[in-house]
């Protein structure tokens, strides 16, 4: 097993590193698009991914949640994400799609009120690509424009319940984080000659090397027999983060190799981005529904109604001549249900039907993102809906989890960019059985 893990970590590194999750435009502006969450259970509840979780998921969107764990059942997540897009500006339309793995992360509980969490996830991403060619009167130029990288989130994060009564609990935690990693901007302009292939390179970029905190805290309260009310919220404060911008242009006389390149601007200046008051509230409602009597069997249905809203701050510069940038605060409306045919699944998994295992799961997002078009502000929109797989075998609490999204981004500008989406999101969490725990104490006699 150390083996197997091993080798999904390097599997991991591999694929998250140099690649990004978004190939939109507007992702030129800043350190690219700030990753909100992107996981298959909680795409598939309508981006609600801090205000719902048990024992059974890793929950790193909410460092409370850690304490919910079961004692002995170590989890390891592992998330693979994928779009394919289409974009559209007046008649013109082009599709591209992308796939990496979103997140890696590991959690278990360490005492009875106590849990811990590590892993590795995005924190922004940059990604597009597009050109155009210019009849200059004598030549015709060819302009190319290249954004990718990303800033990775390094988190552990630790949880401790306040209260742990039966019917009333509550905890505290967070996730300290070091933020690693360059996003660029390239741009690109070459004569159309076959003769020739001189032009013009520059680059900017953007390299972060630093610290960042988040804190969170749930509430939960056994209402009724049927009923559970969970409060959750999450804070991340004002923060400052260590920055180092280099701007660089180039002429060449072969834009294709490097060592032809003759340096006109190399500026490297140290600063800071500053990321306002992000903020986030949420509710989820569980209701045991009636039972229902299937022949032999009787099951014990319930619905899981979850409703959030978050407040991202922008992110403004502060390194030399940038001191801003065309972005502004943003918000996110999440909406999602999860039924399950069957609550008591582990009492009484021998007895289900395969589609009485299930979790079936939908929602719908409406947000704004940070970006603005003539003071029209971009927002992004869609409908989800998913399916928990729990693979049970010898009392693990292993399951598989499938996200779908369909969604639209744009502004309300005829001429600007608009994109269709399709997104999938495919999760796999792996625990030890019952009589394969991971990080077991042993004593001698």
């Amino acid at each position: 097993m150390r083996h197997t893990l091993s080798l999904l970590f390097i599997a991991f590194l591999t694929g998250i590193f140099g690649q990004s999750s978004t190939k939109d435009p507007i992702s030129y502006y800043g350190i690219g698009e700030r990753a909100t969450g992107s996981h298959s259970i909680y795409n598939a509840l309508g981006k609600n991914n801090f205000n719902f979780f048990d024992s059974t998921q890793l929950n790193f969107y909410n460092p409370a949640s850690y304490s919910t764990l079961s004692s002995g059942n170590t989890l390891f997540s592992i998330d693979i994400t994928s779009r394919l897009s289409q974009f559209k500006q007046g008649s013109v339309t082009e599709n591209s799609g992308n796939a990496l793995v979103e997140h890696f992360a590991i959690g278990f509980k360490m005492k009875k009120r106590m849990g811990l969490a590590f892993g590795l996830r995005p924190f922004s991403t940059k990604g597009y690509s597009f050109s155009e060619k210019q009849f200059t009167g004598t030549d015709t130029l060819e302009y190319s424009y290249i954004g990718s990288g990303g800033i990775q989130n390094l988190f552990l994060g630790f949880s401790y319940s306040i209260l742990n009564k039966k019917t009333t609990k509550l905890a505290l935690g967070f996730n300290a984080s070091y933020l690693f990693g360059s996003v660029n901007n390239q741009r690109k302009s070459l004569l159309v000659d076959p003769n020739t292939s001189q032009g013009g390179i520059s680059f900017d970029i953007f390299q972060m090397r630093a610290f960042h905190y988040e804190i969170g805290t749930y509430f939960r309260q056994k209402i009724s027999k049927n009923q559970q009310l969970l409060l959750s919220a999450i804070v991340e404060p004002s923060q400052n983060y260590a920055t180092t911008y280099k701007e660089e242009l180039y002429a060449a006389s072969n834009i294709n190799t490097p060592s032809t390149y003759d340096t006109l601007v190399y500026n490297q200046t140290s600063g800071n981005l500053n990321v306002a008051l992000s903020y986030k509230l949420g509710i989820s409602y569980l209701f045991a529904l009636p039972n229902w009597q299937r022949n032999t069997r009787l099951l014990h249905p319930g619905l899981n109604v979850l409703l959030s809203y978050a407040h991202y701050g922008a992110v403004q510069p502060s390194i030399g001549s940038l001191t801003s940038w065309p972005l502004v605060d943003y918000n996110k409306f999440s909406f999602g249900l999860q039924f399950n045919p069957e609550l008591r699944i582990a009492e009484n998994f021998t007895n289900l039907k395969t589609l009485e295992k299930f979790s079936y799961r939908l929602g719908a997002y409406q947000q704004t993102l940070p970006y603005l078009l003539n003071n029209s502000q971009y927002f992004d929109r869609g409908m989800t809906f998913g399916l928990g797989i729990p693979i049970l075998a010898q009392q693990s609490l292993s399951s598989i989890n499938v996200a779908f999204l369909f969604g639209q981004r744009g502004v309300n500008e005829a001429s600007a960019i608009k994109e269709s989406y399709l997104g999938i999101n495919f999760g796999l969490i792996v625990s030890p059985s019952s009589f394969d725990k991971w990080f077991r104490k042993r004593k001698l006699d």
